[in-house]
């Protein structure tokens, strides 16, 4: 049982042991050799260049354009009422227009998220 446990595994069962008094157990869990770490697969993912290059130019416009009418985004910003939707709409296309350029930027340069 204890040859099929990962790293983490291995040592999460030790702490258990030792939490509950079985300290042999949680020596002799330690001592067992860990399961290999599985081969990772080959990936060979197109890279979203084009994805990447798309919402960069959708940010960089975006926010140019907000900053150039600042006097219209503070006019209307701060109205209260039903203008309160903007700051919050705006929030969240920001949000996601840099968010999805982001997740695409690091995904062209080959850096992604373990697994």
């Amino acid at each position: 049982m204890a040859e099929t446990l990962s790293s983490f595994d291995k040592h999460m069962t030790a702490v258990a042991f030792a939490e509950a008094g079985e300290h042999e157990t949680a020596k002799k869990v330690l001592e067992t050799k860990s399961a290999p770490a599985p081969l990772k697969a080959q990936h060979h993912a197109k890279k979203p260049v084009l994805a990447t290059l798309v919402f960069g130019a959708l940010s960089l416009s975006a926010y140019f354009y907000l900053f150039s009418h600042e006097e219209w985004t503070t006019d209307h910003f701060t109205r209260g009422g039903w203008y309160t939707v903007l700051p919050l709409a705006s929030a969240v296309f920001f949000s996601f227009i840099h968010g999805a350029f982001g997740s695409n930027l690091l995904s062209v340069l080959g850096l992604e998220a373990k697994k």
